[in-house]
């Protein structure tokens, strides 16, 4: 039989987590026979506006990382937390949830994950049919200005002017608007410092002029920045007209996000080209070139896995006339292409954002939220959900993946 009781649900933000979050509460609300009104409060005009532009366009839904474990490491902050989340929901669970719903993934060399179509829309298409059927309210333009506790236990949102909602289940999943942050100190949480993740370095050196678009498949990167440990990653490195980009950078600038917003976005970076495990390595493949080369002019004779283009900056960095022949060039010459090709030091001077798809570092306190449920510590009845939270993961899939499995397990517990 039936239950009589109507549940009220609020969902506050309409991006990828708290729409996965209605659809998986609609769905335990139907496995256990309770009657449950779900709505979702976007304050903005738009829903799902990361999902629509995140991978070009595209949606890099999740990482095809099988093991739960594996997949904790890819987050520079919530790494810990994030193991019994993923026990109960990983990238698995995300495939087969879509592929049910008819929408397949493909996966590509990289390891991101794509819906077939290539088209963030089929996301997007998906989750809205979904909502239709299982019958949420999606309502935009709504701001949640405050969440209060009636006198009988129940949790009434101030909606704009003079609007409420009473709920007896509320999720917040503003992602990094300030305006959740204020929602969930309103109610006595905390957050931690906030922080640009994910963003790309401002560079100006001679060895990088008019190279955007050069990439180098296995370059490895060291970040030093005042007062703090070295950073190391390694990956695909991309030139651009501002400075650097690419996989590897962008992962950097996670690890680093804090560090780096401390230091006002000043550090050196020092890059092995090549991706070389040794400098002897490269200074053997440097000697066997001059040696099988020594009437050859230095700029038309260089290591295969580099471009021309690229070739000729570094020998100006250097310093070295064109001119010379590889049977010219000196012991201290020699030592400087080495050290550029493994070595080279870069000042940064500031950062950019990685396209449209910024994540911020730093958010509510890991330690004033259940992770087996994600429900408040601190305020009962409230839970939490993705980016408003502080965790935040590399480049790749990671925070979708975050999204999807922490609103799934909000979903699963705000019915009751």
């Amino acid at each position: 039989m039936k239950s009589t009781k109507i549940m009220n649900i609020a969902i506050v933000g309409g991006g990828a987590s708290g729409i996965f979050s209605a659809l998986r509460c609609a769905e335990v609300a139907k496995l256990k026979d309770i009657k449950a009104d779900i709505t979702v409060f976007e304050s903005s005009k738009n829903f799902l506006k990361k999902v629509k532009i995140s991978g070009g366009g595209r949606c890099n839904v999740t990482h095809h990382v099988y093991e739960a474990k594996k997949l904790c490491n890819n987050y520079p902050r919530g790494e810990k937390e994030l193991l019994s989340p993923f026990l109960a929901f990983q990238v698995i669970d995300t495939i087969k949830w879509f592929a049910d719903r008819g929408v397949k993934l493909k996966r590509e060399n990289d390891g991101r994950m794509f819906p077939v179509t290539d088209n963030s829309r089929t996301i997007i298409d998906c989750f809205m049919n979904e909502a239709i059927k299982s019958k949420i309210k999606l309502l935009n333009k709504k701001n949640v200005k405050k969440i209060l506790i009636t006198n009988n236990n129940k949790l009434s949102l101030e909606i704009n002017k003079n609007e409420f909602y009473e709920a007896d289940s509320v999720l917040i999943a503003t992602g990094s608007k300030p305006s959740g942050y204020r929602l969930a100190e309103s109610i006595g949480h905390t957050t931690t410092e906030i922080a640009p993740s994910l963003f790309t370095f401002n560079i100006k050196d001679i060895i990088l002029d008019d190279l955007q678009g050069t990439s180098f498949p296995h370059a490895q990167l060291i970040l030093k920045i005042k007062n703090s440990k070295p950073f190391y990653q390694e990956g695909p490195l991309l030139i651009t007209h501002w400075g650097l980009s690419g996989p590897s950078l962008l992962k950097l600038s996670a690890w680093a996000a804090r560090e780096m917003m401390h230091a006002n976005y000043k550090a050196k970076i020092f890059i092995n080209w090549l991706g070389y495990d040794s400098e002897n390595k490269v200074e053997k493949l440097i000697y066997l070139i001059k040696n099988n080369n020594t009437k050859s002019n230095i700029c038309n004779v260089y290591p295969n896995e580099l471009t021309k283009r690229f070739w000729l900056q570094l020998i100006i960095k250097c310093k070295i006339p064109k001119e010379k022949n590889w049977s010219e060039l000196n012991k201290e010459e020699l030592k400087k292409i080495i050290n550029n090709l493994f070595n080279c030091e870069l000042t940064i001077n500031g950062k950019s954002r990685f396209k449209e798809e910024f994540v911020e570092c730093g958010g509510i306190n890991l330690k004033e939220i259940n992770f087996k449920t994600m429900e408040s510590k601190i305020c009962p009845g409230v839970f939490f959900s993705g980016e408003i939270m502080d965790i935040d993961g590399i480049t790749g899939g990671f925070n979708f993946q975050n999204a999807w499995t922490t609103g799934w397990i909000a979903g699963n517990n705000m019915v009751r």
